[in-house]
Formats: C-alpha cells, sequence, structure tokens
C-alpha cells in the first residue's frame, strides 16, 4: 500500500469497477446514436482508466505491473481522439468539449508521467501529446511537450492555471541548481492549491483515487531534478520515479 487513507479492499472494488465499466463501454461508441452521447462517452473512458492508474498506483501495485493499465489509458485517449474528430458537434458544445478544464489537465500530466515513468517510447509519447492537444494554450504542458521532443510546439508563457502551477513553471524555468528546493516547496504546497478541483477533498467518499502530485514527478524525471528532499512526502510519487530511473536505457 502506498496510500495511507484507504485500504486495500477499497481499491481492489475501485479497480475492479473501473475496469468493468471500460471493458462494457468501450466497444458501444459507435453505436451511440447522438455525438454528444460519444463524446461524453469517450471523455468517460479516459476519466475511468486514469482512475484506475491511480488507485493501482494508491493500492501499491508495482509500478512495472501498472504497464497494461497505462497502456489501456493510452488507448481510450487515442480512442477519444479518434471519435471527436469524427463527429459533428454543434459549435457551442464543441467549444465544451474542446476546453482545457484543470481536472483535464491534471490528467493529462498524469497520463505523461505514467508514460515517462515505465519509459514508453518517443514515439508512442509524441502520440499521446497529439491526442492531448491543447498545444499554446498551457505553460506547463507546452514545456513539458518540448522536453518530450514536440520541437515546433507553440509554448504558452504562462500556465492557463497560473494559481495551481506557477511553482512548477518557475522550477523548470529556474536555474538547475535552484530546482530542487523550488520542487520540494512546490509538492508541500500542492494539495492546498489543489482546493479548487473537483477532487479535493473526496477521500470520504467512493470516488477517492488518492492524493497524487504527479505533475511534480514528470517533472523531476524529466529535467533530472534531485528529489531526494521528498522521498517519504505523502503525496510525492517517489515509486515512479525511482522505477524510472532504476530502468534507465
Amino acid at each position: 500500500m502506498r496510500d495511507t487513507i484507504q485500504t486495500k479492499e477499497y481499491f481492489d472494488k475501485g479497480v475492479a469497477f473501473k475496469q468493468q465499466a471500460i471493458d462494457e463501454d468501450k466497444d458501444i461508441i459507435n453505436t451511440l446514436p447522438q455525438p454528444e452521447g460519444k463524446a461524453s462517452a469517450v471523455y468517460s473512458l479516459c476519466e475511468y482508466s486514469k482512475m484506475l492508474c491511480i488507485q493501482r498506483y494508491s493500492r501499491g501495485d508495482a509500478i512495472a505491473d501498472m504497464r497494461s493499465s497505462v497502456t489501456q489509458m493510452a488507448q481510450m485517449y487515442w480512442l477519444r481522439h479518434q471519435t471527436m474528430a469524427s463527429i459533428n458537434l454543434e459549435p457551442r458544445a464543441r467549444e465544451m468539449w474542446d476546453n482545457l478544464t484543470l481536472s483535464q489537465l491534471y490528467d493529462n500530466l498524469t497520463f505523461l508521467a505514467l508514460l515517462v515513468g515505465l519509459r514508453y517510447s518517443a514515439v508512442d509519447k509524441l502520440k499521446a501529446l497529439n491526442w492531448i492537444g491543447h498545444a499554446g494554450q498551457d505553460g506547463l504542458l507546452d514545456r513539458v511537450a518540448i522536453q518530450l521532443g514536440d520541437d515546433s510546439r507553440r509554448v504558452a508563457k504562462e500556465s492557463k492555471f497560473d494559481k495551481v502551477y506557477k511553482g512548477l513553471v518557475d522550477t523548470i524555468d529556474a536555474d538547475k541548481d535552484d530546482r530542487p528546493k523550488l520542487l520540494k516547496t512546490y509538492v508541500e504546497n500542492w494539495y492546498k492549491r489543489m482546493k479548487i478541483i473537483s477532487w479535493h477533498g473526496n477521500h470520504t467518499g467512493e470516488a477517492y483515487v488518492g492524493y497524487w502530485c504527479f505533475e511534480a514527478a514528470l517533472v523531476a524525471m524529466l529535467w533530472k531534478i534531485d528529489d531526494s528532499s521528498l522521498s517519504s512526502h505523502k503525496n510525492y510519487p517517489m515509486d515512479l520515479v525511482r522505477h524510472y530511473w532504476d530502468t534507465e536505457l
């Protein structure tokens, strides 16, 4: 167990439920009659696949063993990308689904952190960036994308959610020697700053998956930041970062 809030039985139940929902829903997208229904379904599949991965991490699953679930998450992102490109939505509905929310940004950064931590190929990560989209809309996501090889990407100066992610953008932009301290400060304030996200404080309900700052781990891995001061922090996914360095190519 990595999570200290819920039990293994809780996470077992959550993982099984989400996997069942994905298995039941992923093959019926094309049978749904309305474009709005298809859009809602594919976004839900991405959400379920993300929650399943986080619950497996919280449960204490070996990082290498999570690869099948991370691959499944990638498949759901691909399905969403393909579906959204093929359906005819009203402009207002299209704008709603295309809008980058804080929850979606967190999900996207978590997805990329898992791909990096499990050392998926450069091609896989570039595909994921294409499926995520939102180029030029968020300074943190853009900086990560450039670091992953998306060299032609336009880069926003600031994060769209600067109150949450400014500290991480500042960490990336800082001198190399200053990054460990800035990263530590960011993680220590992360949960408090995340109070505006939908899942903040939901650990007493059935939707809880774990409070993990995967975006900080993503930055630590990509920019090779010393994160030893965070080794025991309750919100920092150190095991993912350790797996990344232990499997260095």
